[in-house]
């Protein structure tokens, strides 16, 4: 009988103690056999990574140690050393101090080591460092006298010790800072001398020499100084020489002159601490001729010369008052650059109202002054409210510049700021039209830029919608123009391509023919006109070439008024005219010289007969032919 391998339930049958959940024997060693493979896999994948690990661990301990070793150890806290501190931290806080590159840091460097004996162990590196140092700081101090600090470069570089290698550079460089700063304080005081005698050539000349020094100082800072001071004194000496000038004509109006020149004298010019005893006569002289003009009634002459006086040079309340009404109608009439209205007016005003109030109503200007402060009040308040306007119309809307037109036209014809009101108005107004007409601008110009002729024409049109007397008219028109002259090229350029190609072909009459179709006023006629005038020349240089060529034929067979004629026939205007008369005046000049030749032989009755033929120019008989027409 064939046998039948046990299912699992005929197993389960046979051994009917085995639970569901039990393993066989077999899945059991199967189990083992699996988990002992695992185990070897991962320890042959484990100890490498284990070996790396260490290696790694031991590498990084190594590199730590080299560089605990090797490294300078950690600076002392410099700014808490004291005389019990050891030199080698005091030396290496000055090392770490003197990479500021600062002169006083180097100097406190070199005075730390500099007392340090031979018998130091430190000696030699401080000695080493202390010659450094001072190179250093003896370039520190070269600067510093450039400047003009030489009294700060003198006391540093004097506490260089004497031992170090660069000493014998520093007593050479203090010799030359002596001697140069000796020379400048010489010139100077050449300079100062000679303004205080107002010879102001020799001063300039003196202020040349300072050129000829070494130093930043003397020839840059000190120069421009004196400079400065030698322009103030002469410009002060020749104002005040100018004044009193003025002030010896006797006229009483050149006493304002006067004082308007002292006043723009510097106040720290000799001229001007001379000047001031001239100018307290010269105010009391013009505040007398004031009060006489304003006696005769002449009160706008009166301000106008007040003005020039400054007001503490008043000593009555008469004079102060009048003082304060010339000055305020200055201010109230100071002219501006400013076409529209300024917060600098409107406070110019404020301030000059002010100022005639203060006038007492038992001055003898109170009257005046009152009629002037009402008349500028109603100037005020039509510029703070055109002020207003304007910063309405800043805002550049069109809405905006509409309310301000409205503000600008509330200022009645009888006000005094009438006239800049309308001529704000019309500004606005152009500005509003510029608003309203520039989308129709910007809408030709688009179709412009597409090209070809209905494009532009159509651009035409829509420019044209801009009125006369608009804004924008002029740079519409200026637009209709250019697109004008675009559309009459694209008319003509086709004629003046076909006069090219007649001319490039030899065809030159058709071609300035066909040239000639462009009119006058044409955007191309100006082109086809030089095109044209170049193909006629050409063309006459072709027509013109066989008549010059026989004339020189001519010429050179001796038949000279032959040749002269048929260069002749060559008109004037065309090309080969000038060439033609060239050569027309060689051949008489020529045929002068043959002449002038014959005319001696002729008389004498000479002629000439040689052995075996005659000579070139002569018959047989021995007459000479010249070989000119004898009609000529």
């Amino acid at each position: 009988m064939t046998s039948v391998p046990p299912t699992p339930q005929s197993v389960q049958t046979l051994n009917p103690t085995r639970q569901p959940g039990d393993r066989t024997p077999q899945q059991r060693t199967a189990q083992r056999t699996m988990g002992k493979r695992v185990r070897e896999k991962l320890a042959d994948f484990l100890w490498p990574l284990v070996w790396v690990a260490i290696l790694l661990t031991a590498g990084g301990v190594s590199l730590r140690a080299v560089s605990v070793m090797t490294q300078n150890p950690p600076l002392p806290d410099c700014s808490a050393l004291s005389g019990m501190s050891s030199d080698s931290e005091q030396l290496l806080c000055a090392r770490a101090s003197v990479q500021s590159g600062s002169a006083q840091a180097l100097i406190e460097a070199i005075e730390l080591v500099e007392p340090w004996q031979p018998s130091h162990p430190m000696y030699g590196e401080a000695n080493r460092l202390m010659n450094r140092w001072s190179k250093a700081l003896l370039g520190e101090l070269e600067p510093m006298v450039q400047r003009g600090e030489r009294a700060r470069a003198l006391a540093l570089a004097k506490r260089i010790p004497e031992r170090v290698e660069a000493y014998p550079e520093v007593k050479s460089a203090i010799a030359t800072w002596d001697k140069e700063w000796s020379v400048g304080r010489e010139i100077e005081s050449n300079i100062v001398r000679t303004v205080k005698a107002h010879d102001w050539v020799a001063a300039r000349r003196e202020l040349q020499r300072l050129k000829i020094l070494n130093s930043n100082y003397w020839v840059r800072t000190r120069h421009d100084q004196l400079k400065t001071r030698v322009d103030r004194e002469q410009a002060g000496r020749e104002r005040l020489e100018t004044a009193r000038t003025l002030v010896k004509t006797g006229d009483p109006e050149k006493l304002g002159e006067a004082l308007a020149l002292v006043e723009n004298i510097h106040l720290e010019t000799a001229a001007w601490r001379e000047s001031k005893t001239d100018i307290n006569q010269w105010a009391q002289r013009v505040l007398q001729y004031s009060f006489q003009k304003w006696e005769e009634e002449d009160i706008d002459t009166a301000i106008e010369i007040v003005k020039l006086v400054p007001p503490d040079l008043a000593t009555t309340s008469e004079a102060r008052d009048l003082i304060s009404f010339g000055h305020a109608k200055r201010l109230a009439t100071n002219p501006y650059d400013q076409w529209a209205p300024s917060y600098g007016q409107v406070y110019n005003l404020i301030e000059a109202i002010q100022a005639v109030q203060r006038i007492s109503p038992d001055s003898p200007f109170y009257t005046e002054a009152q009629d002037s402060s009402n008349k500028w009040q109603k100037k005020l308040d039509d510029m703070v409210q055109l002020q207003y306007a304007s910063n309405l119309a800043n805002i550049g809307q069109e809405v905006t510049y509409q309310w301000a037109i409205a503000e600008a036209e509330q200022i009645t014809q009888e006000r005094p700021q009438r006239l800049q009101a309308q001529t704000l108005v019309s500004h606005w107004t152009k500005e509003v039209q510029r608003i309203e007409d520039r989308p129709i601008l910007t809408e030709a110009v688009q179709i412009a830029t597409k090209g070809g002729k209905e494009n532009l024409q159509a651009a035409i049109a829509q420019a044209a919608k801009i009125e006369q007397g608009r804004a924008l008219r002029i740079e519409g028109q200026t637009y209709i123009a250019e697109w004008e002259d675009r559309i009459e090229t694209i008319e003509d350029q086709p004629i003046l391509d076909k006069a090219e190609q007649f001319a490039t072909a030899g065809k030159l009459s058709k071609a300035i023919a066909t040239a000639g179709e462009i009119k006058s006023g044409r955007a191309l006629y100006v082109s086809a006109q030089a095109k044209a005038k170049a193909w006629t020349e050409e063309l006459q240089i072709i027509e013109d070439r066989p008549i010059l060529i026989e004339a020189e034929n001519l010429a050179a067979r001796g038949s000279l008024t032959a040749a002269i004629g048929v260069a002749a026939q060559i008109a004037p205007g065309r090309a080969r005219y000038p060439e033609a008369q060239a050569s027309i005046n060689i051949w008489d000049n020529e045929r002068a010289y043959i002449w002038s030749l014959e005319a001696p032989a002729a008389d004498d009755g000479y002629s000439y007969s040689g052995e075996g033929g005659s000579a070139e120019g002569y018959t047989e008989e021995g007459s000479y032919d010249s070989g000119y027409d004898n009609e000529f």
